[in-house]
């Protein structure tokens, strides 16, 4: 895998280290119809997800539904979960209440409304029937630290660990859109939005209206009834005309205005700005000034916010809605906008769009067409019925870059069969964007695509920023495939989460890898980089940097600085370059090239290689049968244990054999070679060499002893214990029985007490 993202990623290789993969239960579950990040609810300070599964049958209720909160852990995760597993300590089920509730249609994570210091969540069952078939429902959860049992009864709420938001009419099916709305009245409680894309207005059916909750650290009752709302607890916005379907989908906004307040996006796909169905979405400022009790998104003016225009018929602008953070790094947030029956690429490959925010004002309206790159982009779709943008999202940062991402699926693509899914994350940059950006031109530097497993999964039916749950640094995402049948249960669904990874950056990064294999190139910095598994190549550039490949058989390279370089386990190959290095091989069998500088070189382990290269280095092979290379420069090197050969080449340079039968080379220079433990095999070269013996150490010969350049260093023995003889052509160098050096081709005649020392 390159890092930090291939261009392609298949979501059947997740395998627990890259993300995972959460399992519905039961046949016709639809589990991951609705996902989203719920920040931290159990208060463990790692960010936790919700799923919704609006066909489940909790208690033998049809079509209740059930939502399942997954904890966040920095445990690490399986390659699979069974939401079926949930116990209260890695999540929890949120049942539904009535057969045909539709309860976790719409889920998110809601903020902390109730000002506990806790993040809380909310549920929509668009088809529970509180005032009248179908007029929905939602449920606000309270975060705790007090603990989960395994199930919550959504009957259960009671106003204390949570409360229910009654529809008000027949069949305006309120919850089929929910969403954290932020702080938008700017009294530091978080706040929530329900949609009822269904009410009608005025004898007009389906105008659809929305509905702010305002958050407080007052009391909740057990249930508010959305008809209540005043202005003082929340407020309403009404929808425009018939079929305008306003709040099909809706979301907090962040501040797109630079005002210091949230705000909201609506989506109304059905509206006809430019003909039927061509779609309209709202963006609603936030204010700390009183809201009345209803707003009338009509009256938007540009002061308290304006309208985006959707552009061809049938192109279903606004179908999704939702904040996309700051992606180009200008301080203020932006705003994406999905219209999945758009045709860039013939009929429904789909378009989204980028608005970025802005402190300078806005028009009452923007027309999505009028989009140039300077105040927001299009994304287009790839092939036909792609349905690129049926779902949006913020991601958050999830390549550790500092600038958010955003991610957009596309269900109906057909990358693993006929609508296994897509799903495209976009990097957010500070270089800007061109005002059209092809999906199909996402590369692994710009973005990347996910893709769907198998035929008719519909993969990234919802998709969603995870927030950090393993608790690297670094923000995940959550896509949903409804129709995915695991473990044999068709249509039961999946969730995938996969995991955010840092893209490096000229600052003083800190960088991992996977278990697989990954190429990490470190810029300017300071840096931190670790493989992991896998056959890693890493490489640290300027800064002075520490490289670790893990298991595997890995390649680093520290570039210029003063780097520290550890291979691991495997066989690795590690290249100091310029400046003093510390270079260790770990276990395997290593090559270790110290580069320009004073480099420190330990091989550990295995039968390793070492070159230092030019510099005054110090050079271990430690255990294994080594091969030592000094270079230039006046180097230090110690074979360790094991039949090591160590060459001095050029410089004066101090050679130890350690344990085991050696070969000792010292090449130019004058060089200090000893031998150590073991019979060794000597070779002074060029300059005034000087050779160590001591009882004990073995028998070492040398082969090519120059008279009156080199000597002899006696250690633990004095000149006038020894025996000299002539042996053959040779010299034997002995203390009694031990003989301790022969010096081949070398007559007894030139050796006398002048040669040692």
């Amino acid at each position: 895998m390159t890092f930090p993202f291939p261009s392609q990623f298949n979501l059947s290789e997740l395998n627990g280290n890259n993300g995972f993969v959460i399992n519905g239960i039961a046949t016709n579950d639809n589990s991951g119809r609705s996902v989203s990040g719920a920040g931290d609810i159990n208060g463990d300070g790692i960010d936790d997800l919700i799923i919704g599964a609006p066909g489940a049958n909790p208690r033998r209720n049809f079509g209740a539904g059930e939502s399942y909160v997954v904890f966040g852990s920095t445990q690490g995760f399986a390659a699979s979960l069974n939401l079926s597993t949930l116990d209260g300590l890695n999540g929890f089920v949120l049942n539904g209440i009535n057969r045909g509730d539709n309860s976790g249609y719409s889920v998110s994570g809601a903020g902390d409304i109730n000002g506990d210091g806790f993040d809380d969540l909310i549920i929509g069952a668009r088809d529970n029937a509180p005032d009248g078939d179908r007029s929905g429902a939602s449920y606000v959860v309270f975060g705790s630290d007090q603990g989960f049992s395994s199930r919550v009864n959504l009957a259960d709420l009671d106003g204390r660990n949570g409360f229910i938001l009654n529809g008000i009419d027949e069949v305006d099916r309120s919850g089929r859109s929910v969403s954290g709305a932020g702080d938008i009245n700017g009294d530091g409680f978080d706040d929530l939005i329900i949609g009822a894309a269904y009410a009608g207005s005025n004898g007009s059916a389906y105008v659809g209206e929305s509905y702010v909750v305002f958050g407080s650290d007052q009391d909740f009752a057990a249930s508010l009834n959305l008809a209540d709302l005043d202005g003082r607890n929340g407020f309403v916005l009404n929808g425009i005309d018939a079929e305008d379907f306003s709040g099909f989908s809706l979301s907090g906004a962040g501040d797109i205005n630079g005002d210091g307040f949230d705000d909201l996006i609506i989506g109304a796909l059905g509206a006809d700005p430019n003909s039927d169905y061509s779609g309209k979405s709202y963006a609603v400022f936030g204010s700390n000034q009183d809201f009345a009790a209803s707003l009338d998104l009509s009256d938007l003016d540009g002061s308290n916010g304006f309208v985006l225009n959707g552009i061809d018929e049938r192109d279903n602008s606004g179908i999704s809605v939702s904040g996309a953070g700051d992606i180009n790094g200008d301080g203020i947030d932006d705003l994406i906008i999905g219209a999945d029956g758009a045709g860039p690429n013939d009929n429904n490959s789909g378009e989204s769009y980028v608005v970025f925010g802005s402190s300078q004002g806005f028009a009452t309206s923007l027309d999505l067409s009028d989009l140039d790159g300077r105040n927001g982009f299009v994304l287009n779709g790839i092939d036909e019925r792609d349905f690129s943008g049926s779902s949006v999202s913020g991601v958050g940062d999830i390549n550790g870059d500092g600038i958010d991402d955003l991610i957009i699926s596309a269900g109906g693509a057909d990358p693993n069969g006929e609508s296994s899914g897509e799903s495209y994350v976009v990097f957010g940059n500070t270089q800007g964007f061109a005002a059209i950006l092809n999906l199909a031109d996402l590369d692994g530097r710009n973005g990347f695509v996910l893709n769907g497993i198998d035929a008719e999964d519909f993969s990234g039916g919802s998709v969603s920023g995870a927030g950090d749950i393993n608790g690297d640094g670094i923000d995940d995402l959550i896509i949903g495939a409804r129709f995915a049948d695991p473990n044999g249960n068709s249509l039961a669904g999946e969730s995938y989460v996969v995991f955010g990874r840092q893209t490096p950056t000229p600052e003083d990064d800190v960088l991992f890898g996977t278990v697989e294999r990954d190429v990490i190139f470190a810029l300017a910095g300071n840096d931190w980089v670790s493989g992991r598994g896998g056959n890693d190549r890493l490489a640290g550039q300027a800064g002075n940097d520490q490289l670790s490949g893990g298991s595997g058989n890995d390649a680093l390279t520290g570039g210029v600085g003063n780097d520290r370089l550890l291979g691991g386990t495997g066989a690795d190959r590690l290249s100091g370059n310029a400046g003093n290095d510390r270079l260790v091989g770990g276990d395997g069998t290593d090559n270790l090239l110290g580069g320009i500088g004073d480099d420190t070189l330990f091989g550990r382990a295995g039968n390793d290689t070492l070159r230092g290269g030019s510099g005054n280095d110090q050079l271990r092979g430690s255990v294994g049968d080594d091969l030592l290379t000094g270079g230039a420069g006046n180097d230090q090197m110690l074979g360790g244990i094991g039949d090591d050969t160590l060459n001095g080449q050029g410089g004066d340079d101090a050679l130890r054999g350690g344990a085991g039968d050696d070969v000792l080379r010292g090449g130019s220079g004058n060089d200090r070679l000893i031998g150590e433990l073991g019979n060794d095999v000597i070779e002074t070269g060029g300059g005034r060499d000087r050779i160590v013996i001591r009882p004990g150490q073995g028998f070492d010969r040398v082969t090519d002893f120059t008279d009156g350049q080199d000597r002899i260093v006696l250690s633990g023995i004095n000149f006038g214990q020894l025996s000299i003889q002539q042996s053959n052509d040779d010299v034997l160098i002995s203390r009694g029985t031990e003989r301790l050096l022969l010096l081949q081709t070398t007559n007894i005649g030139d050796i006398s007490a002048a040669d040692f020392a």
